[in-house]
């Protein structure tokens, strides 16, 4: 995936302003964090001033590049989250909005597990079963007309599902939240489909672009009488919410 970091900083930053809620979980006193999947480090940036001493990873240097220059004193590094090395290197592991696009689950439970002290603490949330459920059967369903044979590329589990998840990689006390969260798109007429051009870029890669426009189109048309709201599209996000500890 390619990532377009100020677009997703400005266009996309419902991704982490919806993610501060997050912050309420972390422990009061100050703490080792781990942020993987930081992106553009804004919330990397409200847990280092809740006092908490925190290391941003992400994998796209363009994310982290935008990140060091909003937060030049803070602690960024390029790495893949199931191979940052390390061990028991921290009391709380955060990640908002990255989990589901990692298909080893658990490779990344694992890797998360040796990073935590025994007892330390996973928040994370990311999609749920159903997440973009809409969006993505209709894309599907464009796409093959372009000759783009498109399958889900997401992890979007069940409560049930990714408790078994968390028991196999080695979490206890685990709780697990799926909730609605419907969500506005910026961009008025246009958002749907700069939500498509970000998300859903390694897919339309493979279209040539002078096809984009029309397939947006036919999408658009698929979709008005579920998401547009008048004014704005609202995307049918689906959120998994998790706590839980490391044996």
């Amino acid at each position: 995936m390619q990532w377009h970091a100020k677009q997703y900083d400005t266009t996309h930053d419902f991704v982490f302003k919806y993610g501060a809620s997050l912050l309420d979980s972390l422990p009061k006193q100050p703490v080792r964090v781990l942020d993987v999947g930081c992106g553009t480090g804004e919330l990397t940036k409200q847990i280092a001033a809740l006092g908490h001493q925190v290391t941003g990873i992400d994998t796209s240097a363009e994310m982290l590049s935008l990140a060091r220059q909003h937060d030049p004193s803070g602690d960024y590094r390029q790495a893949d989250a199931l191979t940052f090395p390390g061990e028991h290197d921290y009391d709380v592991i955060f990640s908002n909005a990255v989990f589901h696009w990692i298909p080893d689950q658990a490779q990344l439970t694992q890797a998360l597990h040796r990073h935590l002290i025994p007892g330390g603490l996973l928040v994370c949330e990311f999609g749920a079963h159903g997440n973009i459920q809409a969006i993505a059967t209709v894309f599907g369903q464009v796409a093959h007309l372009y000759g783009l044979n498109y399958h889900n590329p997401f992890y979007f589990p069940t409560q049930a599902e990714y408790q078994t998840v968390l028991a196999h990689g080695g979490f206890t006390d685990a709780h697990i939240e799926v909730y609605d969260r419907p969500t506005p798109l910026k961009g008025g007429a246009a958002g749907l489909r700069n939500w498509l051009a970000q998300f859903f870029a390694t897919d339309l890669a493979q279209i040539p672009i002078t096809q984009h426009e029309a397939l947006f189109d036919k999408i658009e048309t698929k979709l008005r009488p579920k998401l547009w709201r008048g004014d704005h599209w609202e995307a049918d996000y689906r959120r998994i919410r998790v706590h839980a500890r490391a044996q």
